[in-house]
């Protein structure tokens, strides 16, 4: 397993952009939610870009979804569904992760190979 970051690096009901464990030129978001954390490929299904409008802004207004700052599609935090936007009914690339106390870590053993 590798280290992505502590869980306690990200507040409560908010996300931040970690390098790649495995692939150059990419990034994980990780969410938090409560002691819980939800990983996804930092891009979009619709163009292909990145997510944040600035460095780990990823959340919308009221802090329930992540939303692109492209087009303002909105992801579902533990599925990564898109339910509003120009690619509704897509999902977010999950990142296999596993939460060991404060420490979050990539599950190489289940990654999707993106």
């Amino acid at each position: 397993m590798k280290k992505i970051c502590q869980l306690s690096e990200i507040e409560d009901g908010q996300a931040h952009a970690y390098p790649h464990p495995e692939k150059e030129n990419r990034s994980v978001i990780v969410a938090r939610m409560g002691n819980e954390a939800f990983a996804f490929l930092n891009m979009c299904p619709h163009m292909g870009v990145e997510l944040q409008f600035q460095e780990n802004k990823f959340m919308s207004f009221d802090g329930s979804q992540i939303q692109c700052a492209m087009h303002g599609a909105l992801f579902d935090i533990p599925s990564g569904y898109c339910n509003w936007g120009p690619c509704s009914g897509q999902s977010l690339i999950p990142i296999s992760i596993i939460v060991e106390g404060d420490m979050v870590y990539f599950n190489a053993e289940t990654a999707n190979p993106l």
